[in-house]
C-alpha cells in the first residue's frame, strides 16, 4: 500500500471546517477526524481533495465503500457516537454545575455509599 498525504487530509479537514460531514462532530486538533475517499482506491478513486471527505472515526467505521451505498448513507440522518456523548456532557454539565466542581466524585461516592 502506498504512503498517504497528511498534506492532502489537512486539506480535507480545513475545507470541511474539522467537522464531521455525516454526524457534525466538531472536532479543530483533526485528531478524532479522517479523510474518507468517496470512491475508494481500489474502485479507481483518485487520491485528490475532491475525492476526499471529512469522517469522525466512527462514521468512517460504518460507512460503505459503493459510491451509490456512501451517498445514501450520507443522506441518513445520524449522530455518531462521540457527538452524542459531547452533546450528553454539555447537557449534564448545564444542568449539574456542582457535579463539575473540584472534588465533586468524592460527594458522589459520599452520597451513593458505594464503597
Amino acid at each position: 500500500m502506498r504512503k498517504r498525504s497528511k498534506t492532502l487530509k489537512i486539506k480535507a479537514l480545513k475545507r470541511d471546517n474539522f467537522v464531521c460531514q455525516k454526524c457534525g462532530f466538531e472536532d479543530k486538533t483533526g485528531a478524532k477526524l479522517e479523510a474518507h475517499h468517496i470512491i475508494p482506491l481500489y474502485l479507481m478513486g483518485k487520491d485528490e481533495l475532491n475525492n476526499l471527505i471529512t469522517l469522525c472515526f466512527d462514521c468512517h467505521h460504518y460507512s460503505p465503500d459503493k459510491p451509490e451505498d456512501f451517498k445514501e448513507y450520507m443522506g441518513e440522518e445520524t449522530e455518531g457516537t462521540l457527538t452524542t456523548l459531547i452533546k450528553a456532557w454539555k447537557l449534564v454539565r448545564k444542568e449539574h454545575p456542582e457535579l463539575f466542581e473540584e472534588d465533586s466524585f468524592s460527594k458522589i461516592k459520599d452520597k451513593t455509599k458505594i464503597f
